[in-house]
This record gives structure tokens, C-alpha cells and sequence, in this order.
């Protein structure tokens, strides 16, 4: 896809524009980094999808969740415990909670944080697999940045780096490239991959990666080729809300008072059914002011999908669908909801 001319400053400043983040910049560092309302549900959400290993490698490794305040050896222990499971391989996914960490964006900025959380999966593993299962890894997980993305080429599998001592490590890192068109081109680690052997003829994969960070790099994406950041397109998947509802109210001089309550009605009807079905919804339907403003707001938040009612939707049952990324709508009946949104959204 064509992008902009824009610098790394300008895409810094464009994310601290969005409704999504705020953040201070004392030259190169970032401070005060604060989300909104609307980035901790991005933030939920994308914590969901990097939570979600059942198919996130070839081996069908089973991975469980260990506790933040044991140590490895620990969780080991609990996860045996709790699973009843002895033979390697498994992982064990952990958050943990860090203080004052300075995480970087790139080689000339830097995120600093006082406090954040840290994804991290480890797997243990024979070492008869272990290098391939990197290798393996990899790759999936530069896919899984890329099928979140609105421009998936920008992603990369770093060189490998090993250093040596008592216990060898080898290293390589998902990295995603920025304004790489223009001489500002940045690359920005996401995630890191660590293989180390150790005794017993085992080996540990460990995968981990900056929720912030992610978070961020996920805007650059959105807003790196966005005009004026009037829409951003975060993925169906991690958008904060999947869709919206906007009643196309008639002039009120004129329109029927009650029908423009059984509107408003229908409205909250569908909110519920659709949050049912697990979508989560931005309802606008008390919102008075023109539909256009109302499908702008829902651009700048990154709303994939909009309901769009009105009067004729009460006599026939039809409204139509409108697609952010296109602006285009189709026409759908009120009985095809969610069953026909949640097959969108998941395709």
C-alpha cells in the first residue's frame, strides 16, 4: 500500500491525537503514557488474542497458565500439579507486572513506563525439537502480527543472535518496519524469541512481548497511512467495539414521536442480542446529532461495522450494514443478526 511522508514524530504525535492514548514526549522519550477508555478495551482485547495458544504452533503444544509470582521452577511444579501432566512438551503462559521499564520504539525513541505488563509463554521442551520448534515459531508469530494488520507486509523475522556463557542463548525478534518509503524508516521490535538448552536433554522456548508496546505499534499501523486520523482501521478482531448503531433520525420537527422512540427502542433490543453473541456495541442511538457525524466517530475509534436504522427498518426489518473500510453498505434483515456479523468478524 502507498504511505505517507510522515516522520516518526508525526506518527508518534498522530497516535497521541487519537482517542485511543495519551502521552507526554520530552524529546525522544515518551512519558505519561495513559490509555483511554477506548485503548484499554483495544488493550483487552488484544490481551485476549495473544492469550489464545490452543493453536499457536505445529508441535499442537499444549500451553496452560501459570501464576505470576512463582518462579519458573515453580510453575512448572503447578502446572504439572493442576494438569496432572509430566511428559515434556507444554508451555506455560505467565503475565508479569514490571516498574519502571524503558522500553524502546525504535533506535531514537523510547517508552518509559512506570508500569506495564509483560506477556510472556514459556515451553519446555526435548531438545530434539527445540531448534525447529523456534523455527516454527517464528514464523507464526510474524503471521499472527501480520493477519492483525492493516499493511501486513511491514513485518520481519530479525537475524538470529546468540551469546555464549554457561548457558547459550539464541535469539531472534518480530520486528515491524515504519515510514520505511521515506528516510525516517524505523524499526521497532515487538516480540523477542529466546531458545536455551539446558540439562536433562531439555530446552526452553520462551516468547514475550510489551503489552504497551503492542498497543502502540498496532496505532502506528492504523494511523501511518491514514489522512488526519479520520479512520482507523484496527482490526475486526482486536477493534475496541465491533459495531456500531446509529438511528437515522427524520428532521424531530416533523417525525413521529413515537416512532422515533420505537427507533430508539429497536436500538437497545439489538445492543442487547448482539452483546449476547459476545459483540461488544457502541450505541449511538441517543446521540441527536446528524448520522454522518455520527459514522465519523465511529471511523476515529476504529468501529469495523455500523447498524444503520430507520423508519422504514420498522416496517420491513431491513437496515443496512455499513463496512468502515470501504464505506460501502449492504442491506440485511433484522433476523440475520448476530449470526451474520459474528461470521464477518471471525471470517
Amino acid at each position: 500500500m502507498a504511505r505517507s511522508s510522515k516522520t516518526m514524530l508525526d506518527l508518534l504525535n498522530a497516535c497521541r491525537r487519537s482517542k485511543f492514548l495519551d502521552f507526554s514526549l520530552d524529546n525522544t522519550t515518551i512519558r505519561g503514557f495513559r490509555l483511554t477508555s477506548i485503548g484499554q478495551q483495544l488493550s483487552g482485547h488484544m490481551y485476549t488474542e495473544w492469550n489464545q495458544p490452543a493453536a499457536s504452533n505445529s508441535y499442537s503444544v499444549p500451553v496452560f497458565f501459570g501464576k505470576s509470582g512463582l518462579s519458573l521452577k515453580e510453575n512448572i511444579a503447578f502446572v504439572q500439579r493442576e494438569n496432572k501432566i509430566m511428559k515434556r512438551p507444554f508451555g506455560i503462559t505467565v503475565e508479569h507486572d514490571r516498574n519502571n521499564n524503558l522500553v524502546t520504539i525504535g533506535d531514537d525513541f523510547k517508552l518509559d513506563l512506570p508500569e506495564t505488563l509483560e506477556l510472556a509463554t514459556t515451553y519446555l521442551l526435548p531438545t530434539s525439537m527445540a531448534n525447529q520448534f523456534l523455527y516454527q515459531m517464528q514464523r507464526q508469530r510474524k503471521i499472527w502480527w501480520m493477519r492483525l494488520s492493516v499493511d501486513p507486509g511491514r513485518y520481519f523475522i530479525s537475524d538470529m543472535r546468540q551469546t555464549e556463557g554457561t548457558n547459550p542463548t539464541t535469539s531472534v525478534s518480530i520486528c515491524g518496519r515504519f515510514l520505511d518509503r521515506s528516510e525516517h524508516k524505523t524499526e521497532v521490535e515487538l516480540e523477542r524469541l529466546d531458545l536455551e538448552f539446558s540439562e536433562n536433554s531439555n530446552a526452553i522456548v520462551r516468547v514475550s512481548n510489551n503489552l504497551h508496546r503492542a498497543i502502540l505499534a498496532i496505532l502506528m499501523d492504523a494511523l501511518e497511512g491514514a489522512p488526519l486520523e479520520q479512520c482507523v482501521k484496527i482490526h475486526r478482531k482486536i477493534a475496541p467495539f465491533k459495531c456500531g448503531i446509529i438511528c437515522q433520525m427524520e428532521d424531530p420537527y416533523v417525525q413521529d414521536a413515537v416512532e422515533q422512540q420505537e427507533l430508539i427502542d429497536l436500538s437497545k433490543h439489538l445492543s442487547y442480542v448482539l452483546r449476547a453473541a459476545k459483540l461488544s456495541v457502541h450505541d449511538g442511538s441517543y446521540n441527536q446529532s446528524q448520522y454522518v457525524l455520527q459514522l465519523a466517530e465511529l471511523d476515529q475509534i476504529g468501529v469495523p461495522y455500523a447498524l444503520l436504522l430507520n423508519a422504514q427498518t420498522l416496517h420491513t426489518g431491513l437496515l443496512q450494514l455499513r463496512s468502515r473500510d470501504t464505506t460501502l453498505s449492504e442491506t440485511i434483515h433484522l433476523s440475520d443478526l448476530p449470526g451474520y456479523l459474528l461470521k464477518i468478524i471471525n471470517a
